[in-house]
């Protein structure tokens, strides 16, 4: 799930790259996680997956949401996937091949917090989580699990530049990604970066419609 809106054809610098136009991304660290769940919890503020996970009604809902963050940037920085904008101002969480889901370790240690998160909307969220799940025993690969970029910066070619890295290595290690895409905008933004739609999944209770899509390696 991702929220971010970039042109196409933005530039990120990175390490062992030449530098170009674009803004400038890096590996998160732990320092980083605060941050991190700031902005996807404005990132996703407002989308269709949010509100159906977290009602607007819901009390405390941003600091729900910023603890929901913090426990998925934990687990993506311990696999070496999260990247963050130089300036904060956008994030994404990816799992290398095979290392999406939770141990069962993982699964024991952080069900005490998913409860206390999640209150009464801790069923709707287990069953949200098993459909998508579902779609998930594919051949190896990067899976993208979030991607936000604060709203005033929204356009401004972060969001490309969050995705360049980890899709070059695909590409050179010849490895597909794999990712949700939750609305009409951001599957625009994913496909220009050669992502393709696979089929829809409509989340239980009438809950919204999210989008698998598929990258080959270039």
């Amino acid at each position: 799930m991702h929220r971010d809106f970039s042109r196409p054809g933005s530039r990120a610098i990175v390490p062992g790259m030449a530098e170009d136009t674009g803004p400038a991304v890096r590996r998160a660290t732990g320092a980083d996680r605060a941050r991190i769940a700031q902005v996807l919890t404005a990132a996703f503020a407002e989308d269709p997956v949010f509100t159906y996970l977290f009602p607007p009604a819901l009390p405390h809902r941003r600091r729900r949401m910023q603890r929901m963050f913090d426990l998925e940037a934990a687990r993506s920085d311990e696999r070496g996937g999260t990247w963050i904008a130089g300036d904060g101002a956008g994030a994404a969480m990816w799992f290398p091949p095979g290392r999406w889901a939770p141990t069962t370790w993982e699964d024991i240690r952080d069900a005490p917090r998913w409860v206390r998160l999640f209150g009464r909307q801790l069923r709707r969220a287990g069953r949200a989580r098993s459909a998508m799940e579902a779609h998930r025993p594919l051949p190896g690969h990067w899976y993208l699990h979030y991607l936000g970029v604060e709203p005033r910066e929204q356009g401004t070619g972060i969001g490309g530049a969050l995705l360049r890295p980890v899709l070059e290595e695909c590409d050179r290690t010849g490895t597909p990604a794999y990712l949700e895409a939750s609305c009409e905008r951001n599957r625009s933004l994913y496909a220009r970066h050669g992502f393709v739609q696979r089929g829809a999944v409509s989340l239980p209770a009438g809950g919204p419609t999210v989008f698998p899509m598929w990258r080959e390696p270039a």
